[in-house]
Order: structure tokens, then sequence, then C-alpha cells
């Protein structure tokens, strides 16, 4: 009788070590990566980031000098006899210097946002391959963005795009034979 107390004990706790190992394979492995935190302590970050610091220098030292020039045409523009025959002309000379000081600014901006796009787009690019290699060799089955929204790298058999696929078209589907027959054709 006692050995089939040991023989039943032994079969309950083999039971809840499958049921507890089976459970535990279901539960993903989550990890949670902060991006700007990578990408500014990274080597490639870090050199991007002194690439731009540098293109910042530049353009903000040809906008102190548009702005310096800009200033010593206020002056002038202030001193001069709005009656004086050369008023004309040197309100002209400072209205197009501060135009030229607006779009010199904002070309700056845009021509900084490429050069950032230019620079950061290689090195996202690489961080999505390392991503995935490191979520595949450290076993995460998610991995989420702590600083943006979603997940940067998620295990295929958790990917519900075509379920949702499935449903949206057939609410596509659903909605297209309610409709109007005018709708449906354009008209």
């Amino acid at each position: 009788m006692l050995r089939y107390g040991f023989l039943a004990a032994g079969m309950l706790l083999a039971s809840v070590m499958t049921v507890t190992s089976v459970q535990a394979a279901e539960v993903p492995r989550i990890g949670v990566v902060n991006l700007q935190e990578v990408l500014a302590n990274s080597q490639a970050g870090q050199q991007a980031n002194k690439d731009l610091q540098a293109i910042v220098k530049k353009l903000q030292d040809q906008a102190n000098d548009k702005n310096s020039k800009l200033t010593v045409l206020k002056q002038q523009l202030d001193k001069a006899d709005p009656k004086s025959s050369n008023y004309a002309q040197l309100q002209k000379s400072y209205d197009d210097s501060r135009n030229d000081l607006q779009q010199f600014v904002l070309m700056g901006r845009q021509d900084l946002d490429q050069r950032r796009q230019e620079l950061l787009q290689p090195i996202e690019q690489e961080l999505g391959k390392v991503l995935d290699a490191y979520a595949k060799a450290h076993h995460y089955d998610i991995i989420l963005s702590k600083d943006a929204a979603g997940a940067v790298y998620a295990n295929d058999k958790y990917d519900v795009s075509q379920g949702v696929t499935t449903a949206l078209d057939k609410d596509w589907a659903q909605q297209q034979k309610t409709k109007p027959a005018a709708a449906k054709s354009g008209s």
C-alpha cells in the first residue's frame, strides 16, 4: 500500500510539473528596450550626434553672421532720416537681409532634418537587425520599446495580422453590401 502511495505521489508530482512546464512554455518572454538610450550610448549614435552637432555649429555660425549684418543694417536704418534719399534703399537692404535670414533659418532646419535622417537611417536599420538577433539569442518572444509605441521585435507566433486583416475584409465586404448603389459606383 505504501508503494502505491509513493507511486501516486510521484505521478501527481510529474503531472504538476508537466502542467507547470507547459504553462510556462506558453507565457511569452518579454523585454523592454529604451531605443533613445541605445542610440545615445552606442558608438554609431554618438558619431551621428557628433556629426549633427558639427552641422548645427556651422549653421549657427552662418545664422549669427547674417544676424549681425541685419543688426548693423537696423542700426543704420534707425539713425537714418526717413526723408533722406538713401532711406528707401536702406529699408530695402534691411528687408532683404531679414528675409534672407528667415529663409536661411527655414532651409537650415530642413537641411538639418534631412541630414539627421540620412545619419540615423542606417543606424536604425542595423539596430533592427541587432534587436532581431538579440531577441533570438536570448529567447525573447517580444521586445517592446520603452520610448515609442509598439514592439520592436515579436516572434511570428504572436502575430495576429492575418486574423485582423481577415476581420477587416469581412467588415469591408459587409459595408459594401449595405452601401447604396450610387455610392458604390462613385456617382
